[in-house]
């Protein structure tokens, strides 16, 4: 993993791009193959976060919070987006 100069940024990135092309494909699913085993299979999962913190600074007012979607599509194609990692 440390081969590569700057290999955290990097991994990190292709996580990110794996996750978001895996719900991708999982919504597409969704459309497709509406209330079947598929949707059910690929496009449902958790939502795992923070619920949204306000911070009022009577000047500004700051809102901090964050959800991760997580279902089988997008565990693959972070799976996918790691195997690739490895092989550069």
């Amino acid at each position: 993993m440390g081969k590569h100069p700057g290999s955290t940024a990097g991994l990190i990135v292709l996580l990110v791009v794996g996750a978001l092309v895996g719900a991708l494909l999982g919504e597409i699913i969704r459309l497709l193959f509406p209330g079947g085993i598929l949707e059910q299979l690929f496009a449902r999962g958790v939502s795992p976060g923070l619920s949204p913190t306000t911070m009022d600074l009577r000047v500004l007012s700051l809102t901090f919070g964050f959800t991760v979607r997580l279902n089988l599509a997008s565990l693959l194609g972070i799976g996918l987006a790691l195997y690739f990692y490895r092989r550069l």
